[in-house]
């Protein structure tokens, strides 16, 4: 079976949960997979000894400047939101990135085509050719019911814009919600009940949970506690936030361990310059490494640092930015596995009281747990693997 796996060319990207574990398990069964993006992450998956094809950039609009400082809370959310939308659905770079695409399928000629969320150039590709096509990192949903007073959704527009330009209909796409949406695969490494505020999800979803590289017996105690800080890779400029949850850890009797991301080095920089208390400070880590010896999380709420914080029972307070990350903030106030909170919210007042809830009130840590006990139970990359290999035989 050939595979074509496309994301877009951010480390997180290649994540959700199990994404290029899964590629990495398709090829060991002896399926011919073929993965394709940008520059950004050759490295990653080279070193995942999986065939590559680079473009020059797959479809993602990188390099948004700082916020402007004078910008109130408020306006600064909207300003987050509305970049969120540009750098996903900009058409010039993702008709551009389907074209490049088309060419390298043209000759691979994939039975299956797996892409994750916002890298919708194959969502576009695999819709033109009929081919079938897994989303990643998404469960598929039913209709949504008629709502007269249901506002319409501001990403809408600029699918609409996106498919009008590459000449679809929109098959391949839930309009309703703004997003791609696949009549034949969604694989997603949670659980149904992380998703219990979404009361209809379409049948064509498999919840995978998910398991850690290694699995301990118990996390090994550190004195003191340390929490991991991270924007992830797209919305780390943002220096006021590293600096809170540092000294708020301090306060809470923990230990912060910084992490910039590799594109604001002026971040790190000035981090280093003006060190907020005994924190460590890097630029990039790897979650496997890390993870078993944290004792909690501050972060943006991106899938792979959510789900790397669940199946590793570590509690989490999550700051949404943009997009995906304001409903994963909330799943993990309603799961009872830490706070979501808004980022105007999270301030020298109210983040040291947080932190030192999540790091010491015992019910998140056992809440936390027990999520953890039951994502491992779901069938992990392996699972994922067959369903994708049952869809390819289908076809």
């Amino acid at each position: 079976m050939r595979i074509l796996c496309y994301a877009i060319d951010l480390p997180g990207h290649l994540d959700w949960g199990g994404y290029l574990p899964t590629a990495i398990e398709l090829q060991r069964r002896g399926h011919q997979v073929l993965w394709v993006s940008g520059p950004g992450v050759k490295t990653n998956i080279q070193a995942a000894n999986l065939p590559f094809v680079a473009l020059p950039n797959p479809g993602w609009r990188h390099g948004n400047p700082p916020l402007p400082k004078n910008l109130s809370p408020k306006q600064k959310e909207i300003e987050r939101q509305r970049r969120a939308l540009t750098v996903w659905l900009y058409p010039p770079l993702v008709l551009a990135a389907l074209q490049k695409l088309q060419h390298i399928a043209r000759d691979f000629q994939p039975d299956v085509v797996i892409s994750e969320p916002f890298a919708v150039a194959a969502t576009l590709l695999a819709e033109r050719h009929t081919w079938p096509l897994v989303i990643i990192g998404r469960p598929a949903q039913g209709p949504l019911s008629p709502n007269p007073k249901r506002l319409p959704n501001p990403t809408l527009p600029h699918v609409q814009r996106l498919l009008k330009q590459a000449q679809l209909p929109g098959h391949y796409w839930d309009l309703e919600r703004g997003q791609p949406r696949s009549p034949h695969l969604h694989i997603d490494f949670f659980s149904r009940e992380w998703y219990a505020d979404l009361p209809d999800i379409a049948p064509q979803t498999l919840f995978c949970g998910g398991r850690p590289a290694a699995m301990p017996q118990q996390h090994p105690a550190t004195n003191p506690p340390q929490i991991l800080v991270t924007l992830g890779s797209t919305f780390t400029n943002d220096e006021a936030f590293f600096r809170i949850a540092a000294e708020s850890a301090l306060l809470a009797a923990a230990r912060a361990h910084i992490v910039t991301g590799k594109r604001t080095p002026h971040i790190l920089n000035a981090l280093h310059q003006a060190p907020p208390g005994p924190a460590t400070i890097s630029q990039w880590i790897d979650y496997t490494q890390e993870f078993p010896h944290l004792s909690g999380i501050v972060h943006h709420g991106g899938m792979a640092t959510t789900h790397s914080a669940l199946i590793h029972g570590i509690p989490q307070i999550v700051i949404p930015h943009a997009g995906d990350q304001f409903p994963q903030a909330a799943r993990v106030t309603q799961a009872r596995v830490g706070y979501g909170i808004k980022a105007q919210d999270f301030t020298m007042q109210n983040a040291p009281i947080l932190l030192t809830d999540i790091l010491w009130a015992p019910d998140f840590a056992e809440k936390a747990r027990t999520m953890a006990r039951h994502l491992h139970t779901l069938g992990g990359i392996p699972r994922a693997a067959q369903a994708i290999e049952t869809l390819g035989n289908i076809s």
